[in-house]
């Protein structure tokens, strides 16, 4: 885990399960509430302090990379720490064979935005000893999966339980925001951070940034984000169709299904529950006319 000031999260967070882990290094990146004592006092961890660099758009990668490092267990997890596990759940988890596994497990994420509002998604983060996060912002496993040529499974076992905090999320936009300015920066061909960057601008309002943005993701079609790509031709399709561009928004559609079709053996394509039906949904719309009625879902972002 990497955390700074969790203090009101961490016990939540791991009281219930922190004895299941054979191995647990914490990063911490700068608290001043009382996070590090919380750990030593309460769950006995000593964490490591690492501070975020600047000149690195303070990356998460650089200080979670360290903390897999520092484990000699053969699976990696990682954990944020307003995110909930059950610990019955992870007790199947830990029971399976892995040697029926694959070098990765995705699980479901349910980010839950009030009591009424969860969004559903999905999740890799157990892995195997060999792969580490890769990207500045919004880091993962995946690319690191994708380029050995492994892959990962998806599991019902496991659902994590995803609660951001409300209040703090306009702070935390204009954090990811500068940071992703600066990822783009460094990395201008890791497309996954226009993928990002366009989403928090259509979120937002910003529709003009945001059509920009995703066409270089959907024209760009990244090897290592077919994931981020598609999502990039679904808010693209829907830009036009709230414009009423029917043509556009064909077009749009038809090269995401024909890409869809290309990738649709990729482990991640493979556990995607929402993108081909929406795919099939907004071309039936668009054959129909029925532009209104194409609209992107949700994401826990």
């Amino acid at each position: 885990m990497t955390v700074k000031d969790e203090v009101d999260n961490l016990a939540d967070c791991l009281m219930d399960i922190v004895d299941l882990f054979a191995q647990v290094v914490i990063i911490d990146t700068g608290s001043t509430d009382g996070t590090r004592e919380l750990l030593r006092d309460r769950l006995g961890i000593e964490p490591l302090f690492m501070p975020l660099d600047p000149n690195d758009c303070c990356a998460l990668s650089s200080p979670r990379n360290l903390g897999f490092e520092r484990l000699a267990t053969p699976w990696l997890m990682t954990l944020d720490a307003d995110e909930r596990l059950d610990r019955a759940e992870l007790e199947a988890v830990i029971a399976l064979d892995d040697s029926d596994l694959p070098a990765g497990i995705i699980f479901a994420w349910d980010t839950e935005f009030g009591p009424d509002r969860i969004v559903e998604d999905y999740k890799l983060i157990l892995f195997r000893q060999h792969h580490r996060h890769r990207g500045l912002v919004h880091d993962t496993a995946q690319p690191s999966l994708r380029e050995t040529g492994e892959s990962a499974c998806w599991s019902s076992l496991l659902r994590i339980r995803h609660y951001p905090s409300l209040p703090g999320i306009r702070q935390k936009d204009d954090w990811y925001a500068w940071r992703l300015d600066c990822a783009r920066r460094r990395e201008p061909d890791w497309l996954r951070y226009h993928w990002f960057s366009g989403y928090m601008a259509y979120r937002l309002g910003r529709i003009a940034e945001a059509e920009a943005l995703m066409r270089t993701v959907h024209e760009g079609r990244p090897a290592l984000f077919p994931t981020e790509s598609l999502n990039a031709s679904m808010i693209l399709a829907s830009i036009h169709a709230a414009r009423g561009q029917r043509a556009e928004t064909q077009a749009v559609v038809e090269n995401a299904r024909q890409y869809h079709r290309q990738v649709a053996d990729d482990f991640e394509m493979r556990v995607n529950f929402r993108l081909k039906p929406w795919l099939e949904s907004a071309a039936d719309n668009a054959a129909r006319g029925s532009l209104d009625a194409i609209t992107p879902y949700l994401f826990p972002y």
